[in-house]
């Protein structure tokens, strides 16, 4: 049910709850008007105890579920993943479901979540965040001027952690497109402001990204050895438990190695990704990337 139509019905439901606490005690006729209001009272506290039980046994269960989704995610287990998220009904429950499908690479379906979302949110850093999803999953099929507009209304929303930059740079390198306003782009959003208050594992896991991005764009440059040195800091950083990310790690650095021109460690790396997450993404892309190869080789 819409978010707002759920409010909807809660808001008649008081309403009808209201005017029966009225209606009601005309029509039975308590012996005390007070001796009602007190009987009403008591039933209304142990209703509200009923409702608060009931709403921290929901909370819990959809805390647990939202931690069995994120393990499952990690693991590269989508299905899974999905699974749990289909008993989560709260918003962030909804974007992180579309996130779970982006990274699966199943695009159009993510698009039908985050686009509902975006035209809904209010914050200014809550739309850049979800417009910026919105654009990946939009270049993930191919859609280049719908992305760069979506990433342009992002930049100018945010204000945290510099994820539109990023997302900019990427639409830049994946098109072949201006590697030097890509690398800006990348240092960009490493001065955001936002940076400094991550988490610390978050921070490292986040720069690792943006290191591999980097790496690309010095590649196209000519910038072999920084283009090396880059590639080996986003390993570094990276959480190796992390199935997706390493795989898009490995999906960038054979992309790197083969601006580089060594196509043998290009192959490597594709042959990494295809394997430690043959169903999601970035497995897919690198299988790709190298039956491609072996046409070309051919």
């Amino acid at each position: 049910m819409d978010i707002r139509k759920r409010k909807t019905v809660i808001l008649i439901w008081l309403f009808n709850v209201a005017l029966g606490l009225i209606i009601l005690p005309l029509l039975i006729r308590p012996r005390s008007i007070v001796a009602w209001w007190i009987l009403v009272a008591k039933g209304a506290l142990l209703l509200a105890v009923a409702i608060v039980a009931a709403a921290t046994i929901h909370w819990a269960a959809s805390i647990r579920r939202l931690w069995l989704a994120r393990r499952a995610l990690f693991r590269g287990n989508y299905e899974r993943a999905l699974q749990q998220m289909d008993k989560v009904k709260a918003v962030a429950g909804y974007e992180f479901r579309a996130v779970i499908l982006i990274l699966a690479g199943r695009p159009q379906e993510a698009e039908a979540i985050i686009a509902k979302l975006g035209s809904e949110a209010r914050d200014p850093m809550e739309r850049a965040r979800r417009l910026t999803i919105l654009a990946e999953l939009l270049m993930d099929q191919g859609r280049w001027e719908q992305a760069k507009e979506a990433l342009a209304e992002a930049i100018r929303n945010d204000a945290g952690v510099g994820s539109p930059c990023v997302g900019l740079a990427d639409w830049y390198l994946l098109q072949g497109l201006e590697p030097q306003r890509a690398s800006d782009l990348v240092d960009q959003a490493n001065n955001a402001p936002g940076i400094a208050a991550l988490k610390l594992s978050v921070r490292e896991s986040t720069l690792a990204f943006r290191s591999a991005t980097k790496a690309l764009a010095l590649a196209r440059l000519g910038r072999h050895r920084e283009s090396e040195s880059a590639i080996a800091e986003a390993f570094r950083l990276a959480d190796v438990k992390h199935v997706p990310g390493m795989a898009h790690l490995h999906w960038r650095a054979g992309l790197t190695f083969a601006a580089i021109g060594q196509r043998s460690k290009a192959r490597e790396h594709a042959q990494e990704a295809s394997a430690i997450d043959p169903h999601g993404k970035y497995g897919k892309l690198a299988a790709g990337w190298l039956d491609e190869d072996v046409r070309i080789v051919s």
